[in-house]
């Protein structure tokens, strides 16, 4: 179980990394008028939903629809020969996305229903975060957190022996210069 979860581990940084390219891009076709604001936070919400659905250990979160692309590299044909998938994301919006039902959706671990405290505080983070009072990290920063309290079963035992802090660190710095969407097309660069 350990090499799977530190492939996990390192394959969120993969992600937060392509993410975060993602992010600047979408900001880039903002600036040059190339996408309209009206655009921005369906589009942000998609990218940062991608980010959220393939780290969520407990696979609760809402599936964001994503294209994927052949990675290539050296080891490409060596991988695919293993039966393992050679694919990454494409941190590109589809139109295939409903931000409205992407938002209405469960978004929690069913484990979590068993307490109302817990249930609560994370019902209070999705809202902050969709109504973007809080950004997407700190939600996913505090689903880590209260996951962890509650010791969601999958959750857990894809978590062990990874050091958290250590992690949200990496993934800290990996956003440090993330502008926040402060309410629906504004930025806070």
């Amino acid at each position: 179980m350990n090499f799977t979860n530190k492939f996990l581990e390192r394959q969120d940084y993969e992600l937060a990394e392509e993410c975060w390219k993602g992010m600047e891009a979408l900001l880039v076709d903002l600036a040059k008028g190339i996408k309209s604001e009206d655009r921005s936070y369906p589009e942000l919400m998609h990218l940062e939903g991608i980010f959220l659905d393939l780290t969520d250990r407990t696979q609760a979160h809402p599936r964001v629809p994503f294209g994927t692309e052949e990675r290539g590299g050296f080891f490409e044909n060596f991988v695919k020969d293993l039966g393992f998938g050679n694919r990454k994301v494409v941190w590109k919006f589809t139109e295939m996305f409903n931000v409205d039902k992407y938002v209405q959706e469960n978004w929690f671990v069913s484990t979590l229903e068993m307490d109302n405290a817990y249930f609560d505080e994370m019902t209070k983070a999705k809202e902050l975060y969709v109504s973007r009072r809080i950004n997407f990290i700190e939600y996913f920063f505090k689903r880590l957190d209260v996951y962890n309290l509650i010791e969601a079963s999958k959750h857990h035992k894809y978590y062990k022996n990874v050091d958290i802090n250590k992690y949200k660190n990496k993934i800290k710095n990996i956003f440090k210069d993330m502008p926040s969407m402060t309410k629906e097309g504004e930025f806070d660069i």
